[in-house]
């Protein structure tokens, strides 16, 4: 392969399409009783409910649906795809491989044409067809280029201790780490009669000997230690000192899309999250909570496992709900009420929905 071929190689990976695929939240679906329309952020209905069900919208346009049938309209509500449909999905951007060619002597590449899609079905046994914009069935569907995570492998480095001469402090050394980045100083997590205890490199210990478990936290610059002792967890600095006591029964680290780090922590039964500022974001008065990293919030659950949120502008949506979907982006959530109806609800804890 020549140099050219491989520079033109090397461009077009970096230059194949990633389409966004984010609804449009200008325009949220209303729900008033039964029926569906939408309104804009401020709670101004814009298109009567008059929908048994209505989408988010996509690319300009959102499916809706009126008695068995699913249609997609435009954002001034006027129909632009007929009812016709027994499933609809949103329209995102795809792609076909077209065959391009370069000079003569230059080899070939594939280029890419791109194409605004949705997958329906024009039965009711559900077998997907791809349709444009107008409705038509496209000759074939187009291909989306999504993150793909399955079956990365996971690489796990093993440091090499053989050099730290075993004595009566240590049985054996399982990680190590510094306080901070670049110090001379390293602080090794060791087992000692089957207990857990840190020595630094001047053979001192600095957390005794007196732990089921010890384990590093990635934390970023500051170095965190989970630990557990009969049975309860806590936190510990890397220097040993606490940061939150050795009496939770449950202890989980989360690390948001920002880096900011927290504490999920359950005591005596309450959960509740701390910041790595000493803040508790969340006090512990809730059953259980859960880190959404597509949010990205916190889902509550309170008595009743009835469901609330506490988004990340830190305003908190109390659990009266009986189930709870975050949206991407975090912004809205998607709730379903006691009655058994759906609903959004933004990070200003405002209701799109009438019962």
């Amino acid at each position: 392969m020549t140099i050219k071929n491989l520079l033109v190689g090397f461009l077009m990976v970096f230059t194949l399409p990633v389409f966004a695929q984010d609804a449009d939240m200008s325009m949220i679906p209303y729900r008033k009783g039964d029926l569906w329309g939408y309104a804009t952020i401020d709670k101004n209905i814009i298109i009567t409910p008059q929908y048994a069900e209505a989408d988010l919208f996509y690319e300009g346009l959102a499916s809706v649906k009126k008695g068995n049938l699913y249609g997609y309209i435009n954002k001034a509500g006027k129909v632009v795809i007929p009812f016709k449909f027994y499933t609809a999905k949103a329209f995102r951007f795809g792609y076909y491989d077209v065959s391009g060619n370069l000079k003569p002597g230059d080899g070939s590449i594939n280029a890419q044409k791109t194409v605004l899609f949705a997958g329906a079905s024009l039965k009711p046994n559900g077998v997907e067809i791809c349709i444009d914009v107008k409705g038509q069935e496209l000759r074939r569907c187009p291909a989306i280029n999504e993150p793909n995570t399955i079956g990365t492998p996971t690489v796990t480095t093993v440091s090499n201790y053989s050099t730290i001469q075993k004595s009566d402090l240590f049985d054996k050394i399982v990680g190590d780490y510094k306080i901070i980045a670049g110090a001379d100083e390293t602080y090794y997590i060791a087992t000692r009669n089957n207990n857990y205890g840190v020595f630094n490199n001047k053979f001192e210990v600095v957390i005794p000997f007196e732990y089921s478990m010890i384990e590093k936290l990635n934390t970023g610059a500051m170095t965190y230690l989970l630990v557990e002792k009969g049975g309860m967890r806590g936190v510990l600095f890397g220097t040993g000192s606490p940061y939150l006591a050795v009496e939770n029964s449950k202890l989980k680290h989360v690390k948001s899309a920002d880096g900011t780090n927290y504490f999920i922590f359950t005591k005596d039964g309450k959960t509740g999250v701390r910041d790595s500022r000493y803040k508790n974001i969340v006090e512990p008065v809730y059953e259980d909570i859960t880190y959404d990293g597509a949010g990205p919030g916190f889902t509550l659950t309170g008595n009743a496992n009835l469901q609330g949120y506490i988004f990340s502008n830190n305003s908190i949506l109390e659990p009266k709900y009986t189930s709870l979907k975050a949206l991407k982006g975090g912004q809205y959530v998607l709730v379903k009420t006691m009655l058994g109806k759906w609903g959004y609800v933004s990070n200003n804890l405002v209701e799109f929905f009438e019962d």
